[in-house]
């Protein structure tokens, strides 16, 4: 049993056989942090459904639902001041206005935030998250060298971790960046090693994109 819920029942106990109702307060927040993360877990189930759906072809309507979910994360996580899952929320919030809606102009600003707590609570992972979804967002703007950077940003930090499906992720994007800067020798180098990589990790998903880049990049000019 999650600590959490094992402390709230402790509370609960103390309270009704004891007379202690003092920690009724830390109960409830405890309660509150198992919301908030359980809260992200379905969402991120959403979220994979609808992506699912898009890969198969399938035009999928939009789910508030996960925005719901992501959103009272979010409230949960600001209220218990915990940096960490509010850094997560916000990416999942920006991330279904960008991916589902098709934002990639208004979300500039969620995913710099979550970006920032993400740095205030050395959560990496999250950070990686977030600056992968900004460089988007500059691409989109037309800001080449920034998305470059914060790509390239993004996948170091994978790559620290260890997170070997998250780079080949990375790759792929830059790849495209690469290409588009008339750079294609350089930009098929980096698929090589995202096939490698998503091999590797077992990311079929990922191997899919290399090859759909690569058919997509084989035309292009060397500048």
């Amino acid at each position: 049993m999650d600590d959490r819920l094992t402390l709230a029942r402790e509370r609960y106990e103390a309270a009704l056989f004891g007379g202690a109702d003092d920690g009724l307060d830390a109960a409830d927040r405890a309660l509150d942090g198992v919301e908030a993360d359980l809260a992200v877990a379905r969402g991120r189930i959403r979220h994979a459904r609808y992506l699912s759906a898009q890969a198969a072809g399938e035009q999928p309507a939009e789910d508030l639902t996960e925005l719901a979910l992501f959103e009272r994360a979010l409230s949960l996580y600001e209220a218990l001041d915990d940096s960490r899952g509010a850094a997560e929320a916000q990416f999942w919030v920006g991330c279904f206005h960008q991916v589902v809606r098709g934002d990639l102009t208004g979300t500039e600003a969620l995913f710099a935030r979550s970006r920032d707590l993400a740095t205030a609570a050395r959560d990496d992972l999250t950070r990686s998250y977030a600056l992968r979804h900004l460089a988007f967002v500059a691409q989109h703007a037309g800001r080449a060298a920034e998305a470059r950077a914060t790509l390239a940003e993004s996948t170091q930090l994978r790559r620290d971790l260890g997170f070997t499906a998250g780079v080949a992720a990375n790759l792929v994007a830059q790849a495209y960046l690469t290409a588009e800067d008339g750079r294609p020798a350089e930009a098929s180098a980096l698929l090589d090693e995202a096939a490698t990589l998503a091999t590797e990790a077992g990311a079929h998903a990922v191997a899919g994109w290399v090859s759909e880049a690569r058919a997509n990049l084989s035309s292009l000019p060397e500048a």
